[in-house]
């Protein structure tokens, strides 16, 4: 367990996230008085070493970034057992996978925000000689009001660089799904490599999945290296061409080929988006300029007019001569044309009058095939076509999922808010198992949202379900994913390390086929909210509380978090009360008495309708015996305690609110 207070300055509040190479707590900043997150470096990484001096090397390279689109690092330090630690910014909001997992594929101005706020935070980096290499959607914070903030800079390259005599410039590491192919070759990271990831990234916003995949992550670097991805449009037919275009140009095998720097290509992004939107208005009129004509070496251009009555010389001696730019080879031979012959000038009249007529027929051609109603194309027997609506908001395009796999293809769809639903399976040589082969409606078509979209994916070898309980979801999603299975997860609040897979179904050793859902119990250790909906005298709602922790020892401090909603104005001021009792609830050992939010917040300051997160500390007295307590809180002032009318989800004693379990060892 972390140390509750680390070098007498920062408090860990609770664990709001973990990875394979450190976890994060919420923390307060005591000496600034300020919330914070706190990043511990993970084993093996921790108990090296090499690793925790690159480590701390790294997080103060990084510290010297300052940019509103980067994260900014605090502090760098080690606890009492010399685990590395860095103390960050605390960003209210979630990463850009979430985002992507909820609402993908986002709206072209959408993805190019988020990509723009990308590009200028690494563009900053880059001027400052740091290459990020490892840039992924999870590296990518999105605040509560929308701002983007990327992180994590030098925390591959500190934990994954070689233990040879390497200079730290020579890591090639990163996520898979992301990874430059001159990272995947073995080669130095290069500002380019950023341009690489951020392309996968907006690729990945754009259509819900990422260019590659494969549950191989060798082969998955090899596909960066040799294979192109499938077009954009092939996935979202609402995609401009010319964004695909600029996407593959980011997504180019050879680092030359690209945007040079994050600099660089938020400049093409901006770019873009300004044409398209300068495409779309009224344009201006041209303003009226005089070409300059090309002169010989040595003489003064001259400009010409279309005035038959200006005088445009190249001397006093040529006053009824115009001076044209016709070259004869070498661009310099002036050509004179007597003004008053004009015959010339009348058949050119002529002629562009016979072409503009011409173009009538033409234009009414386009007029009425503008205005025809649209041919209905052939539908194939069970195929579903576009619903004539009022309303077109409502129709969605039908992605090309061909070639995906049938889970690639479930994120795709609920993304456009449109069901997937797997018909059957076909045998094929050409399709790896569990790929999308044929599906209806096909690729292109209209329908309402919340259609169904039936697939056929490719026949697989028939699979007994595995044994899964215990291991962790990261080393079985791919492969059960790869097979052609549908997963659908639930998390809960257990004891067990986050991510590790509590309950499945099917069962172990039952049949399963591609396109079979597979639903999977996961730990979410103690981030996952304790549900609890108590009505309080209809005053105040306590919605859900977090306790970060499972097991203390004597003396520790327990984190309980409490998630409060005023429901009606409260006209007294009412103290929080947080209990731990004996399992019996025979003896109250500890307690913590305070008006929430630490004194700031007093409930007469409480609107109807507003949320109130409200962190506590309560103490465990030194020697206190081993065994299971009881945590329990409610509100109370001098009149007693605010009586609970419903306790929803929650167990009520006198007015006292049962939270969770605790074990002390």
């Amino acid at each position: 367990m972390e140390p509750t207070v680390l070098n007498e300055r920062y408090r860990l509040v609770e664990l709001i996230g973990a990875g394979g190479m450190a976890t994060v707590y919420r923390g307060e900043d005591l000496l600034l008085e300020r919330s914070v997150a706190i990043k511990f470096l993970r084993e093996p990484y921790a108990g090296d070493p090499a690793a925790q001096k690159r480590f701390l090397g790294e997080a103060r390279s990084a510290a010297k970034l300052d940019h509103p689109n980067i994260v900014h690092i605090y502090d760098v330090g080690q606890d009492d057992v010399s685990r590395p630690y860095i103390v960050m910014e605390l960003v209210r909001g979630e990463d850009l996978k979430s985002t992507i997992r909820r609402d993908a594929p986002l709206s072209v101005t959408r993805a190019l925000k988020i990509a723009s706020a990308i590009c200028a935070g690494v563009g900053h980096a880059h001027r400052m000689g740091t290459v990020h290499c490892d840039l992924k959607p999870q590296n990518i914070l999105v605040t509560d009001d929308g701002n983007v903030k990327v992180t994590d800079f030098g925390i591959a390259r500190a934990v994954r660089q070689d233990e040879a005599d390497q200079e730290p410039a020579e890591v090639v590491w990163g996520s898979p799904h992301y990874l430059s192919p001159e990272q995947a070759r073995g080669q130095t990271p290069l500002p380019a490599s950023d341009v690489y990831s951020v392309g996968v990234i907006l690729y990945e916003m754009l259509t819900g999945v990422p260019p590659f995949h494969d549950p191989d992550p060798t082969v998955l670097a090899m596909k960066h290296c040799r294979e192109m991805p499938p077009p954009l449009t092939a996935l979202n037919p609402r995609i401009p061409p010319g964004l695909d275009w600029l996407v593959s140009k980011m997504l180019s095998k050879e680092p030359s080929h690209r945007y040079r720097n994050g600099d660089q290509l938020a400049m093409a992004l901006e770019e873009y988006q300004r044409q398209g939107l300068h495409g779309t208005r009224p344009q201006r009129p041209v303003a009226d300029e005089t070409p300059v004509v090309a002169a010989r070496a040595g003489e003064t251009p001259v400009r010409l007019t279309d005035r038959t009555s200006d005088r445009v010389t190249n001397g006093a001696d040529a006053p009824q001569t115009r001076v044209t730019s016709l070259a004869n080879g070498d661009g310099t031979q002036p050509v004179a044309a007597a003004l008053g012959n004009d015959m010339t000038l009348w058949m050119l009249i002529l002629i562009a009058a016979i072409a503009v007529v011409g173009l009538v027929p033409l234009w009414l051609l386009v007029v009425q095939a503008y205005s025809a109603p649209g041919v209905v194309p052939t539908v194939l027997p069970g195929e579903a076509t576009s619903i004539p609506t009022s309303d077109p908001e409502a129709l969605v395009t039908v992605p090309n999922l061909a070639g995906l796999s049938a889970a690639d293809a479930q994120r795709l769809v609920q993304g456009l808010n449109l069901t997937l639903g797997v018909a059957g399976e076909e045998e094929t040589m050409e399709a790896r198992p569990g790929a999308v082969v044929a599906q209806t409606p096909s690729a292109g078509v209209r329908v309402p949202e919340a259609s169904v979209v039936n697939v056929i994916v490719a026949a697989g070898r028939p699979l007994t379900m595995p044994d899964v309980v215990g291991y962790d979801l990261a080393s079985v999603r791919a492969g059960l994913e790869s097979e052609g299975m549908l997963l659908e997860l639930l998390e809960v609040r257990a004891p067990e390390t986050q991510g590790v897979i509590l309950a499945q179904q099917p069962e172990a050793d039952q049949p399963l086929r591609a396109g079979d859902t597979v639903t999977l119990t996961v730990s979410g250790g103690g981030n996952v909210p304790i549900r609890l909906a108590v009505d309080l005298d209809g005053k105040v709602l306590l919605e859900q509380a977090w306790v970060s922790q499972f097991t203390y020892r004597s003396g520790d401090s327990v984190p309980v978090t409490l998630r409060w909603r005023s429901l009606a104005p409260l006209d007294r001021s009412y103290k929080v009360f947080v209990h731990i009792l004996t399992q019996d609830m025979g003896v109250l050992v500890a307690q913590r008495d305070e008006i929430p939010v630490n004194g700031l917040r007093p409930t007469t300051s409480w609107t109807p309708g507003e949320i109130v997160n409200d962190p506590h500390q309560v103490a465990l007295p030194d020697g206190i015996s081993a065994g299971v307590y009881q945590v329990r809180v409610g509100l109370y002032d001098d009149s007693g305690r605010l009586p609970v009318r419903d306790p929803g989800d929650a167990q009520v004693v006198d007015d006292t609110i049962f939270v969770t379990m605790i074990t002390v060892r």
